[in-house]
């Protein structure tokens, strides 16, 4: 099968972007690298946005289900752990390959966000590998837990951010870190508020494997999450990309949405992502079908919509 549109990311950009593109009768597929939608949204999941057009203070799990259930009314096609490596493109279409598919599509949408992020992980001469397998490396949803004892390793705002927040909803938690922590005042502050707990990073020897957890320093944790950076994987394209005004770019077929696209003016909010999916939807239909007009029917009066809303 090839499809007319290939977006790849599941932020909000290409989830938008494949809903979008479904709406406008083209044949749709996202592909997402994680088991799960929403990129860099997952880090703030609990915290209120303020910069949604009439849903102010909306929590960002409430805002990021809303945009998953719209996807799901769509036709659009999802294929999740799916970690592109290459993009070829032949005289009609181009071929996506990735670890486990291969996917052809007409038109690419690029919604990477800032790449295909995934956690540096602590080397085993760090420590034992006893130790090193019983450790998380995945977003924590520290909401839907009962109250555990937590360990964190990492000097980075996001290990930080995950102290907060499971000092937030209960847990018992201790940063290791293995740097000074020198980070914005305001996380800062937030640790000395909840005060929470801040250790060194060393005497390795001492963390010993128990049967539910990890003893560490002789005291016992629950679970013990690990962030101290992360590294990009990047994607082959076919020649180098560089990209043009209305989310176009130098390779006919590949269009950008979201935080990928940097052209002057590039809002990086959440607001501005959807923008960008309309736009680059829009670009690669007339793309796709230059007698189509660039604006589509307003929602209101879109059959498309009555029949999916049931």
């Amino acid at each position: 099968m090839i499809y007319d549109v290939c977006v790849l990311g599941g932020g909000p950009a290409g989830i938008f972007s494949a809903y979008y593109s479904a709406s406008r009768g083209l044949k749709t597929i996202l592909l997402e690298a994680d088991d799960k939608l929403g990129g860099r949204i997952h880090y703030f999941l609990n915290y209120p946005l303020y910069d949604i057009p009439g849903l102010f203070g909306i929590r960002a799990q409430d805002y990021l289900d809303g945009l998953i259930l719209q996807l799901q009314k769509s036709d659009a096609s999802v294929l999740y752990n799916t970690v592109v490596t290459k993009v070829e493109k032949h005289k009609q279409y181009f071929s996506i390959e990735s670890s486990t598919a291969k996917v052809s599509a007409k038109a690419i949408i690029l919604a990477t966000g800032n790449g295909i992020i995934v956690p540096k992980k602590i080397t085993s001469t760090m420590l034992p590998c006893e130790i090193n397998e019983k450790i998380r490396y995945d977003i924590p949803q520290f909401h839907v837990q009962k109250p555990r004892r937590i360990a964190i390793i990492g000097h980075t705002p996001t290990a930080i951010e995950w102290a907060i927040q499971a000092k937030t909803y209960g847990h018992d938690v201790t940063i290791y870190a293995y740097k000074s922590l020198t980070l914005q005042p305001i996380l800062m502050d937030e640790l000395k508020r909840l005060s929470i707990q801040v250790m060194a990073y060393k005497n390795t020897k001492a963390w010993l494997p128990v049967k539910d957890g990890i003893e560490i320093d002789k005291m016992y944790y629950d679970e013990v999450y690990a962030h101290i950076g992360t590294k990009k994987l990047t994607i082959a394209l076919p020649e180098t990309l560089h990209q043009h005004d209305n989310s176009k770019t130098s390779i006919n077929g590949i269009f950008v949405a979201g935080d990928a696209r940097n052209e002057y003016g590039k809002q990086k909010l959440i607001i501005g992502a959807i923008h960008d999916a309309m736009q680059a939807v829009n670009e690669a239909n007339l793309y796709l079908h230059p007698d189509h007009t660039y604006q589509p029917i307003v929602s209101t009066h879109h059959p498309i919509f009555k029949e999916w809303d049931h």
